[in-house]
């Protein structure tokens, strides 16, 4: 399956979209490091039909948080947010994840910093 392309600042309006059409369930979110930009990718369902959405975006600093459409997000997007530096704006829990601090460049970013 191939991902929707949407710009960035329409991120949470597609997924608030796509939740009003029935899928509802919030299956997971990454990232992927292109070098001058990340591109996040995120994937929900409707177990019910057997259907899904794949949709990404390009971000360069900080996305808008599917935390008020999909309480699971949280975990994935502090994950993501702590690997790749991607901020997630009106992500409530900013605490790190997995790393002890995070003074340290993201990990999964090829050129070592945000």
């Amino acid at each position: 399956m191939m991902p929707t392309r949407i710009d960035a600042s329409m991120w949470l309006q597609h997924f608030a979209r796509l939740q009003s059409e029935g899928l509802e369930w919030f299956d997971f979110l990454t990232a992927i490091d292109r070098g001058d930009h990340v591109d996040v990718v995120a994937r929900i369902a409707d177990s019910a039909q057997s259907r899904s959405a794949l949709v990404s975006t390009a971000v360069i600093s900080e996305l808008e948080s599917l935390t008020s459409l999909f309480a699971g997000a949280s975990w994935h997007e502090r994950e993501t947010q702590e690997m790749f530096g991607i901020g997630f704006t009106s992500l409530c829990d900013q605490r790190p994840l997995l790393r002890r601090t995070l003074a340290d460049p993201p990990p999964m970013r090829k050129s070592g910093s945000s």
